[in-house]
């Protein structure tokens, strides 16, 4: 039986919207500024990360033109960092495998120092300890940080491919009345 999946409703109020947009964006590709994009990512911690979202921006100020730049902007920052986070997350396999690589290295060559060159026990021991650190750092970084970096993952591509409706501010409190009707009926 397949989970039926959530969709957790942003509601933000823009009464001014001449701080919406980064000032540092090109024309051609804008992103939202900082602030909104805190605003968006401190709303959704609430959610799942494999919940979709929505966004509903209330605001009398917006027009036509600026909501079809809005929504892009929110979609060009979403996918930057989808971007940034897809290389971080190749990083990450990189990482676990050189570090894997550099483990077992110390280990055969602790093994021949020992079996071979008749070192002392205790060069063995340093030896050791320094291939076992590399062997569980990769297995942090690859088990532990990657799943972190996964989750990441899920909710940028959330962020991503949520829609994005504009309402009067005449309706602000009809959809979070709904919205939080509806989130606790899927409770």
């Amino acid at each position: 039986m397949a989970k039926q999946q959530i969709t957790h409703v942003l509601n933000m109020t823009v009464l001014d919207d001449s701080d919406f947009l980064s000032p540092y964006s090109e024309t051609d590709t804008p992103v939202i500024s900082q602030d909104v994009a805190d605003f968006l990512e401190n709303g959704a911690n609430a959610a799942h990360p494999k919940d979709r979202l929505e966004l509903n921006v209330h605001s009398n100020c917006i027009d036509d033109e600026e909501k079809k730049c809005y929504t892009s902007a929110i979609k060009n920052y979403f996918t930057l960092k989808l971007a940034a986070e897809r290389r971080n997350l190749q990083r990450n396999g990189v990482v676990s495998l050189i570090f894997a690589l550099i483990g077992i290295v110390g280990l055969a060559f602790m093994i021949i120092c020992e079996q071979l060159l008749k070192w002392s026990s205790i060069w063995i021991e340093v030896l050791d300890i320094f291939a076992w650190v590399f062997i569980w750092e990769a297995v942090d970084q690859f088990f532990i940080e990657r799943r972190k970096i996964l989750s990441g993952l899920k909710r940028l591509q959330a962020f991503g491919e949520m829609p994005v409706k504009f309402l009067p501010l005449s309706e602000r409190h009809k959809t979070a009345e709904s919205s939080n009707q509806a989130q606790s009926g899927q409770a």
